[in-house]
C-alpha cells in the first residue's frame, strides 16, 4: 500500500504564493479557468449578459458599460456589433461624465452606480441591463475570510427601486444561485487574485495563511472540495419613449 505524502505547512505555502504570483499576470487571469481545467468548477447564471448586450445594442448607435470586472469583460463581446462602446472606468458611482440621451444601452455589472444617472444618459426607448452580485453572494467564504465584502452589493429590491425612482421600467427581474467547488486552496488563490473584486482588499497569501490552511484542512486535506454558493441577480429596464 503506497502511503500518501503530506505536504508541510511551507510547502503549502511556497505552491499557493505560486498560484498567486502566476495569477497576478492578466494573460494568465484571463484564461482562468482554462488553467485550472477541473481544480476549479463554477455554474453560470441562466443568462448571459454579453448575449442580452449584444441584442439590445444591435441596431443602435452608441452603448455605455459600467464593468466592475478586470479584464475587457463585456466591452470586447460588443466590439464587432458596428457601435460605438464607451467603456466607463471610474471609481466614482455618481454623475457620469456624460450628456443627457447620449446613449441607447447601459451595460451595469458587479460595480455600484446611480440609476438616476444612468437614466439620464440613456435615450428614450433606451434599455439598462444590471447584473449584480447580491448580498449573499459567496458567503460562506467571507464568513471565513472575517473580512467585509470587497464588493459593493445590493439587494434586489432595493435596485429595482431605484430604477423605478429614476423613471425606468422594469422588464426583467430575475435571481439565481449556484455552486463554486473549488479542488484545493491553491486554486482558490488563484482565482482571489486573478478577480480582485472577489476577495478583500487586503487579502495575500501570506497575510492571510492560517485562513488558507484552515480552509485546507477543512476539505482538500481530505480530498473534498471547498463548495461555495454564488448569489447573482439580473434586472433589464427601459427609459419610456
Amino acid at each position: 500500500m503506497t502511503r500518501r505524502t503530506v505536504p508541510t505547512t511551507q510547502e503549502l505555502l511556497a505552491a499557493w504564493r505560486a498560484e498567486a504570483a502566476a495569477a497576478a499576470d492578466p494573460a494568465v487571469a484571463d484564461r482562468l479557468c482554462e488553467r485550472l481545467g477541473d481544480r476549479f468548477r463554477a455554474a453560470t447564471p441562466p443568462w448571459d449578459l454579453v448575449a442580452l448586450a449584444r441584442e439590445a445594442a444591435a441596431g443602435t448607435t452608441a452603448v455605455l458599460v459600467l464593468d466592475g470586472v478586470r479584464g475587457p469583460g463585456v466591452a470586447a463581446g460588443l466590439d464587432d456589433l458596428g457601435v460605438t462602446v464607451v467603456r466607463h472606468d471610474g471609481a466614482d458611482p455618481g454623475e457620469l461624465p456624460y450628456p443627457e440621451r447620449c446613449v441607447d444601452v447601459v451595460v451595469v455589472r458587479d460595480r455600484a452606480f446611480d440609476a438616476e444617472e444612468a437614466a439620464r444618459v440613456l435615450r428614450p426607448g433606451g434599455m439598462l441591463l444590471v447584473e449584480e452580485r447580491a448580498v449573499d453572494d459567496l458567503r460562506e467564504l467571507h464568513a471565513v475570510l472575517g473580512a467585509s465584502v470587497p464588493h459593493p452589493r445590493r439587494r434586489r429590491d432595493a435596485t429595482t427601486a431605484a430604477l423605478l425612482d429614476a423613471g425606468l421600467h422594469v422588464a426583467r427581474d430575475e435571481e439565481w444561485r449556484g455552486p463554486v467547488e473549488v479542488a484545493d486552496v491553491g486554486a482558490l488563490v488563484a482565482w482571489l487574485v486573478a478577480e480582485p473584486e472577489r476577495a478583500p482588499a487586503d487579502f495575500s497569501v501570506d497575510g492571510y495563511l492560517n485562513t488558507l490552511h484552515y480552509l485546507h484542512m477543512r476539505g482538500p486535506a481530505w480530498g473534498q472540495p471547498l463548495v461555495f454558493t454564488q448569489s447573482r441577480h439580473l434586472l433589464v429596464a427601459e427609459r419610456p419613449l
